[in-house]
């Protein structure tokens, strides 16, 4: 009787027996053949995966809702490009809370997974949505970077919350549709590994499970690895190229690019954050994906539950590296942090450094300066991008695109403009000292360089080749040579670190230039 029953057991539908896990299978959950081959899996591995899963979980859970709360609360961090932020640490937050405890923890500690088929599909589900949303965001982060540090002349407009959010809005359609197919009969979501949690099948080998596979292999990990790779490239090529010419220019100038240095700083910090996260990120799931596709291309036999299972540990922990990130690695961050909790950052606080270079990055922000520099000496242009700093995010730094129009304003601290630079004027004078130590080595003997104010003009001023918000410098001319001067394009345009440009009449006028000493109070801005 004993033995009928047990037969009835082996061979009943609710009773599937799991060579693996060593337990009848009362909820007609497939276990895949696959695994029958395979040694019963020790209790004490279940355990310790259990132990495992529960910090993972609790620990990314935690760093993640801090994060969101962190960029929420302070209002020096809600910008557009930090919403890309926002929706990774949210995704993560949910894979945590989902994926970890207490669903796996519960199914570890019971050495299966006890919550049925369909708990077994939605938790597939939204492993598959979530993981497939973490990778997406970070392209998406990476070519906002692009857009705003490699192409700055082709980008048309700063980033908007609108269009932040219609970026997210992708995102989640884009995830959400390479993980849905399995519910509709295209792929489908399976136990693995140890049993105690489920994903794609990327076991069985038929045509119509290996076409979904693969296709979301390339769509869903290939597609977002590539533009992240891609992006990431000419970033790097974009700062190097920055670096040098920055340096070439205080060489030729004699004068330290104090704003630029520390621009500089802040972004090649910004771009390091940012690739370290990505590259956490790809420790965390090309296992995951090379572990798919030898199940489906290769020899099947070497993806044993222990070897399936190790990409597993990695891919559950991705969810808790970007706080740690974070709190280790990003000053504003951790500057916010410490103002709202002081005893999380007692061992890892923000140095006086750090602050300095948050504050430069502040400065930089506000003034959102165009650069449209030249050489001094041989008088050829070239376009730079200026590449603002950290907003306190993965390259989420807010950069405002090179404008190509030469129409100019003031940015002195009067009413009708829209950002102070206070910091300039130092740059502006050493700038000024050194052109004008070149020009008189180069004419010596003729008088020091005049500053022609408009009341110094006359006339002038009428002239319609004169416009407003440009002065003219001369060489030991005239008053009244100074129309002359405008027509042939000599002028100076105190924007960020650029120095003498040309520009073609009548784009060059002579008005509201103060002078105090031989050097020039206030600064003009390409708008």
């Amino acid at each position: 009787m004993t033995s009928a029953v047990s037969d009835l057991k082996m061979t009943s539908p609710a009773y599937s027996y799991n060579m693996t896990t060593h337990v009848y299978d009362t909820y007609d959950l497939f276990i895949h053949p696959h695994w029958y081959q395979f040694a019963l899996i020790s209790p004490a591995w279940h355990y310790a995966m259990g132990i495992f899963i529960t910090f993972v979980s609790i620990f990314g859970s935690l760093g993640n809702l801090l994060v969101m709360y962190i960029f929420g609360t302070t209002k020096s961090l809600r910008t557009p490009s930090n919403m890309f932020i926002v929706n990774l640490s949210m995704s993560d937050f949910i894979f945590s809370i989902i994926m970890g405890f207490p669903l796996m923890t519960i199914s570890c500690f019971n050495r299966r997974w006890i919550f049925g088929k369909v708990a077994c599909e939605l938790y597939g589900l939204v492993g598959g949505i979530f993981g497939l949303m973490s990778i997406n965001t970070l392209a998406v982060i990476a070519f906002d970077r692009y857009s705003v540090i490699a192409r700055p002349i082709k980008a048309s407009r700063s980033l908007s919350f609108r269009k932040a959010f219609f970026m997210l809005v992708f995102v989640w359609c884009w995830s959400t549709t390479w993980t849905i197919p399995p519910l509709f009969g295209w792929g489908a979501y399976i136990p693995e590994g140890f049993q105690t949690s489920c994903t794609f099948d990327y076991l069985t080998r038929n045509d119509y499970f290996r076409s979904y596979i693969l296709c979301l292999y390339i769509f869903g990990f290939c597609c977002p690895l590539s533009v992240i790779l891609y992006c990431y490239f000419f970033i790097y090529r974009a700062v190097a190229k920055h670096e040098k010419e920055m340096g070439q220019m205080a060489k030729k100038l004699n004068a330290e690019i104090r704003q630029g240095q520390s621009a500089q700083k802040a972004e090649i910090k910004t771009a390091r954050i940012a690739m370290t996260i990505v590259i956490t990120y790809l420790m965390s799931w090309v296992p995951y994906a090379t572990i798919a596709l030898i199940a489906q291309f290769g020899p099947a036999e070497l993806v044993t539950p222990y070897v399936s299972e190790l990409p597993v540990m990695f891919a559950k922990a991705s969810a808790m590296h970007n706080p740690m990130i974070y709190a280790l690695s990003h000053p504003r961050f951790r500057e916010a942090l410490d103002k709202k909790f002081p005893w999380l950052l007692c061992c890892c606080g923000v140095s006086e450094k750090e602050k300095e270079l948050a504050s430069a990055a502040d400065k930089s922000k506000m003034n959102r300066m165009d650069s449209v520099n030249s050489t001094a000496v041989g008088g050829n242009q070239s376009q730079m991008s200026e590449i603002s700093n950290l907003d306190s995010d993965v390259g989420a730094e807010e950069v405002e695109p090179a404008r190509t129009g030469m129409r100019m304003k003031p940015v002195a601290d009067k009413p009708r403009t829209q950002a102070a630079q206070p910091d300039n004027s130092a740059l502006v004078k050493d700038i000024m000292q050194a052109l004008a130590g070149a020009m008189a080595s180069a004419q010596a003997g003729q008088a020091a360089p005049s500053y022609l104010p408009p009341q110094a003009l006359g006339g002038a001023a009428q002239d319609p080749q004169v416009q407003q918000m440009i002065y003219a410098i001369s060489q030991g001319m005239m008053a009244n040579q100074a129309p002359r001067l405008a027509q042939t394009g000599t002028t100076y345009s105190g924007s960020g670190p650029a120095v003498a440009i040309n520009l073609p009449p009548p784009n060059v006028v002579t008005t509201q230039a103060e002078v105090n000493g031989g050097h020039v109070n206030k600064a003009y801005q390409a708008d």
